[in-house]
């Protein structure tokens, strides 16, 4: 070996903060920028007495940078500025004495410089590429999000609302229970029957004739646009019918599809008149089929 080449591996050990080996995402045009700054340092002596003895530090402070921006371009982890780089060139050409001795160009440099930064743009561009599809994955994350809230919100209604029809219906379980709990009691205390009385025929064929009579009178008042005053017949007739009547009432009102006027004499006549009377009127509806108006007038004696 020869004393030049020995000479100048000794620089290299000495000097091995120069040479920096590259990580694996360092892209090729920045790897080549990087190891023509480092050829550019290895021609560096602010000291010519201790050519080979340079530190990173006394390098950076030789070309104006800091130590820690000087590792960084010669890893290929930054790019310096066509100023600064031109600048290391220039400090190297005088400390070596001549630009031949350099071993590259300035002009090969500046070439180097624009690779590596058209390198980082494209990687610029790769970047704001994939930061616009996160940010569009993170719009239909929101949307999904929002439609998941309106979901869980409905989903909270509808649970109150079953909730809420889970306590109706056992309000109106309780009340049958108590209805077919009276029921059962005036039944058992209900006087045995007797037998029919001559006449007792004669007088329900009377009773239901009555019930006819009124059904239609209130039925012509209310097609005559006289609701009111039908609503009123029936109310002040409410206390001269007995419960059989009432119901006999009631179904012919059906039969003439007069269903408003039966609803609200449902609702007058449960409200108004004494549980026994209305237990009575509900069992003859029973005995006629008409259980839905007997549940109503349930209800209505409860309210």
């Amino acid at each position: 070996m020869t004393d030049s080449v020995a000479a100048d591996a000794e620089g290299r050990t000495e000097q091995s903060w120069i040479y920096k080996e590259f990580r694996g995402n360092v892209p090729p045009a920045k790897r080549a920028l990087a190891r023509a700054l480092q050829e550019i340092c290895h021609h560096l002596t602010p000291d010519k007495s201790s050519r080979n003895r340079i530190t990173q530090a006394t390098a950076a402070t030789h070309l104006g940078c800091s130590e820690s921006s000087l590792s960084r371009f010669l890893s290929g982890d930054a790019v310096p500025g066509l100023q600064l780089v031109e600048g290391f060139y220039k400090q190297a050409c005088a400390d070596a004495g001549n630009e031949a001795l350099v071993g590259v160009g300035l002009e090969e440099l500046k070439v180097l410089h624009d690779a590596a930064l058209a390198e980082r743009s494209q990687g610029c561009v790769g970047h704001a590429t994939e930061i616009e599809a996160l940010c569009r994955q993170l719009e239909e994350a929101n949307t999904e999000c929002a439609t998941l809230r309106q979901e869980v919100a409905e989903l909270a209604d509808l649970r109150r609302d079953v909730a809420e029809q889970k306590a109706a219906i056992a309000k109106l379980k309780a009340a049958r229970a108590g209805l077919q709990g009276r029921l059962a009691v005036q039944a058992t205390s209900a006087p045995l029957p007797v037998p029919r009385r001559r006449g007792d025929r004669q007088r329900m064929r009377n009773d239901a004739s009555a019930a006819r009579r009124l059904a239609q009178q209130a039925g012509e008042l209310d097609r005559s646009g006289r609701p009111d005053v039908a609503l009123t017949l029936l109310r002040q007739t409410t206390e001269a019918l007995s419960p059989r009547e009432i119901a006999t009432l009631l179904l012919l009102l059906r039969q003439q599809q007069d269903d408003k006027l039966a609803d609200n004499m449902i609702h007058i006549y449960g409200r108004d008149q004494n549980d026994q009377d209305v237990l009575h009127a509900t069992l003859a509806l029973h005995e006629h089929g008409a259980t839905e108006d007997a549940g109503a007038m349930l209800r209505a004696a409860l309210r």
